[in-house]
């Protein structure tokens, strides 16, 4: 959903919804909430689901925050940020959040950048708008993976607590060697087109692996429970597409 407060603002809303909804045909209609004083400078158009706002922006927020995935506000950061701060819980329930300035140049996304979108929106209302998308999370600025997110368009299942996500996703970052361990896929997790950074290391299974900071492994295979009692939060499973855990133990040659 988009926000905007200005008069200008809510032109640009206008420009981008429309887009939006040519590039969503048959997803639903784009939901734009502006001033009503504002609503007079948009044209007409049925894709595109205009309310007013007629109560104060920090109550509607606050009431819309809990059930939308995605607010895409056109106005100050600052602003944008108090009007948030209360209603923050966690990076995997918050919804993603957007800012775009009046004029257009500039898509940020200040809150779940990974888990909730907000870096991949950025960059899809950036080329509609041919505006630049302002990227500020490591893993992107570096060009490297973002560990929560890795294989998710290949449909691959996450195995891990917060905490050995927040190690591995550090020890990405912070160049610290990281083994991927690609038991139960190929290359496809990472874009042919772009080198591999340093500090990964694919490997084919644990007998290759060596020491390193994090692991990250992808498997169909049961994981062993002194593996992962020795490892601890250095090792983050990933379970490709279709995949189940079987009876036979994965982890023993290392």
């Amino acid at each position: 959903m988009i926000l905007a407060l200005t008069r200008g603002g809510t032109v640009l809303a206008g420009r981008l919804a429309s887009r939006m909804a040519v590039c969503e045909v048959g997803s639903g209609l784009v939901e734009m909430h502006v001033p009503e004083r504002f609503r007079e400078a948009l044209g007409p158009n049925d894709a595109v689901r205009i309310e007013s706002i007629d109560e104060p922006l920090s109550a509607l927020v606050s009431r819309l925050f809990v059930d939308r995935a995605e607010f895409v506000f056109i106005a100050s950061a600052g602003v944008v940020v108090r009007l948030i701060a209360p209603l923050l819980v966690d990076k995997t329930r918050d919804p993603a959040v957007l800012v775009i300035d009046e004029a257009g140049r500039f898509v940020i996304p200040l809150l779940s950048g990974h888990l909730g979108g907000a870096n991949a929106s950025a960059q899809w209302i950036a080329d509609l708008l041919g505006a630049t998308a302002v990227l500020t999370t490591s893993s992107d600025v570096q060009g490297t993976i973002a560990v929560d997110l890795l294989g998710r368009d290949l449909g691959w299942r996450v195995e891990a607590d917060r905490e050995a996500l927040l190690h591995a996703a550090a020890a990405v970052v912070n160049g610290e060697r990281v083994v991927v361990i690609e038991e139960a896929c190929g290359r496809e997790w990472w874009p042919s087109e772009r080198a591999l950074p340093v500090n990964l290391h694919p490997v084919k299974s644990w007998a290759q692996a060596g020491e390193a900071a994090a692991y990250l492994w992808v498997t169909r295979a049961r994981v062993d429970p002194e593996l992962r009692m020795r490892l601890g939060r250095r090792l983050v499973v990933y379970r490709p597409l279709g995949g189940s855990e079987h009876a036979n133990s994965g982890g023993t040659g290392y």
